[in-house]
């Protein structure tokens, strides 16, 4: 799959139900999927961890199909400030006056 967000979603959509993600497509809807509350909470866990974000609590009540994760995901990761790599220099502190 080219997208890289998309298959990360897949991939922990199909880990959390433990189905096999080649059955997983874009336009699944996550009531096919047998997504019931507790499946949610454990798959927004999950989706929070590999992506380093925090998905607001109104943004899930509009989610309905596997694309309303992935458009959810890139649209929080498009707003997060960029951080620099941990092994990355600090700046150097200013000079003294």
């Amino acid at each position: 799959m080219a997208d890289e967000v998309a298959d990360k979603v897949i991939r922990t959509l199909a880990s959390v139900k433990r189905i096999p993600a080649d059955t997983i497509k874009l336009d699944t809807n996550l009531q096919e999927l047998g997504i019931d509350s507790l499946d949610v909470f454990t798959l927004l866990f999950e989706l929070e961890n590999a992506f380093k974000i925090s998905i607001p609590d109104d943004d899930v009540r509009s989610l309905r199909t596997v694309n309303d994760i992935v458009g959810g995901i890139k649209k929080l990761l498009a707003a997060a400030p960029a951080t620099p790599p941990p092994d990355a220099p600090a700046s150097p502190a200013a000079p003294a006056v």
